[in-house]
């Protein structure tokens, strides 16, 4: 099996990172039109800042995955 390392820096090192940062700041889902608002419009600029169809997958499943949690009541869980 094939396996690299991202090199520090690199723009798939970035992108990870910031995806990670993306997580963090919106994992605790709340109620509330700024949470949500706040959330897509990071994520569309993740998207919009990689532009692969990768970053975009990761992008729409966090925010699907943020959406899944409030539907399932379990956001009230985290507050």
């Amino acid at each position: 099996m094939a396996e690299v390392k991202f090199p520090k820096g690199s723009e798939e090192w970035q992108m990870f990172t910031d995806f990670w940062k993306l997580c963090q700041k919106y994992w605790i889902v709340e109620n509330s039109d700024d949470y949500w608002d706040s959330l897509v419009d990071n994520a569309g600029d993740f998207m919009n800042k990689y532009d692969t169809y990768f970053a975009k997958q990761l992008a729409i499943g966090f925010v699907e995955s943020q959406d899944r949690k409030w539907r399932d009541g379990l956001a009230q869980k985290y507050t």
